[in-house]
């Protein structure tokens, strides 16, 4: 059986990525405001786990290296009407994208005031899907092929890493 991803604070995200331009400065996302401690936790992680897989998408499906994350958080810094709205800064990106989503910190040891400690990660997946997504799909379609992938991926036993990296490395026929 595949676990699913909760569907109270995948919901909120949502709600969350969608209203991330219509938002004051200084004010968490309406519906992230309404869960409790724990599923608005379960939130943003979610868009953490977001963040990291549209990064890799982005690098090819390789882990991304600093030279990568640096551009990223550039691309996403100055791309688009959000970027310009809100002023976002890609040294901050950076730090979140280098030392949460592609290292061990913890989101509040890297982002400590509020209500940034819960926008950065709403606002940097928003971005993210809507730069990255293949013109083809869509952030929204992204987003739900993303989901999907998460959920599949973490019903797998990490013993078959090691085969699925080999399958995503291996020439296709043609």
């Amino acid at each position: 059986m595949i676990p699913r991803i909760n569907a109270k604070p995948e919901k909120a995200l949502r709600e969350a990525l969608y209203s991330v331009m219509r938002i004051e400065e200084d004010q968490v996302p309406p519906s992230l405001a309404a869960l409790e401690d724990r599923e608005r936790a379960e939130a943003l992680g979610l868009a953490v786990i977001i963040t990291g897989y549209v990064a890799v998408d982005a690098c090819g499906s390789q882990w991304p290296v600093k030279t990568s994350v640096r551009r990223i958080a550039e691309d996403l810094a100055t791309t688009g009407t959000l970027a310009k709205q809100l002023r976002l800064d890609p040294e901050e990106i950076y730090a979140y994208l280098w030392r949460t989503v592609f290292g061990r910190e913890r989101l509040e040891d890297v982002i400590s005031d509020e209500p940034t400690f819960t926008r950065l990660p709403v606002i940097v997946a928003s971005q993210a899907l809507a730069v990255y997504a293949p013109k083809e799909m869509g952030m929204w379609d992204y987003l739900d092929r993303i989901e999907a992938a998460i959920e599949t991926a973490s019903a797998l036993d990490p013993v078959v890493l090691p085969a699925a990296v080999m399958r995503a490395y291996m020439p296709q026929p043609e």
